[in-house]
Parts: C-alpha cells; structure tokens; sequence
C-alpha cells in the first residue's frame, strides 16, 4: 500500500505538496480486489468515489434481457465511480466490476466535500476530472450514433490501444454497441 501513484497524479493535474497531500490521504481507503468482484451494484446507493493505482474496471448496466452493455473501461490512473448515486444519493443506475485484480483509492462523499472545502486545490482537480469525462461522454455518444462498426472499432483501438490485449472481445463488442460476431469480423478484416 504505497499513495505515490494517487499523489502523481494528484500533481498531474494541480499544484500540490507532498506535505499538503499527507494532511488529507487519510480521507481515502485503499483495497484490493479480485478479478470479478463487483464494486458498486446497480439499484443500490453509492457514495464513493474510485481512483485505480493497478487494473481494469468496467462501468456496465444490465439490460432487461440480462445482457450487460458496457459503458466504460478505467485503468490504471483513472478515476470512476457511478457519479448519479454519488452526487444525488440515489440508487446507482450502473455496476462497476474487476476485470483484474486490481488496487483501488477510494473516497466517500463525505471525504470528498470535506476535502474540496478544506483545500480548494482538490475542488478543482475534481472539477477538472469531470469536466474530462463529460465531454469523453458526449464523445462516445456521438460515435455511437455517427459511426458504422469499423469506425467505432478503429476509433477504439486509437483511444485505447492496450485495452485489446486486456478486454474479453465481447465486452469490447457490448461498448462499441455492437455484435461479438461482427467485431469478429472487423478484427479478421484488419489483420488481412
């Protein structure tokens, strides 16, 4: 359990000292957990916010035919969480799971507005996170309304070049919304 990885990329983002970050790393849990274990569940609260030092996440929701679509990966240096339930307390509207064994930094509500109003540094760093994935949202939304299956696939692989290696195909389909045997198809295409 060593915090220099969440401080690096705390400073990656802010000004921030060694000395002001051990005043607060307290406020955040570490925990491991194990390839398949669910860490936020769908319908149920959650008020916590994630920060992944080693693996891979995914941020998925279970459609009525049991199927998941899958919404979002989150690797190392990322940070996730289902922002719904954690800024409204309601309910979760997606589960996250591992798809690795992983290490993850967390931080419950609480700690969080705590933090952002002791250390306006950290509001902004947070600020600046979810300004970041809003607009990777409306990004992806876009694709998946403007893009044929080759273009999602090929758009992919340029955002997240090592995800191939470590995503099973048909969560990677489930993402780019489309079918296992048609990404099949368009990976077979690009090797020839």
């Amino acid at each position: 359990m060593n915090t220099k990885i969440l401080l690096q990329n705390l400073q990656s983002k802010i000004a921030i000292s060694e000395d002001e970050f051990d005043e607060f790393v307290t406020l955040f849990q570490y925990k491991e957990l194990q390839k398949k274990d669910v860490l936020v569940e769908e319908d149920r609260p959650n008020d916590t916010l994630y920060f992944i030092e080693k693996g891979l996440l995914f941020l998925y929701k279970t459609l009525e035919n049991g199927e998941v679509q899958v919404i979002q990966f989150a690797k190392e240096n990322y940070w996730m969480s289902d922002l719904y339930s954690f800024f409204t307390s309601s309910n979760a509207l997606f589960g996250i799971q591992a798809l690795e064994d992983c290490q993850v930094w967390s931080i419950s509500k609480t700690n969080f507005e705590a933090i952002c109003l002791q250390y306006p540094k950290m509001e902004t760093l947070f600020r600046l996170n979810f300004q970041t994935a809003y607009v990777n949202t409306l990004i992806r939304v876009s694709d998946i309304y403007s893009e044929d299956a080759q273009s999602k696939y090929t758009h992919f692989l340029k955002q997240f070049p090592d995800l191939v290696q470590r995503v099973p195909q048909y969560l990677i389909a489930s993402y780019l919304g489309i079918l296992p045997s048609s990404l099949s198809r368009i990976r077979k295409k690009s090797k020839a």
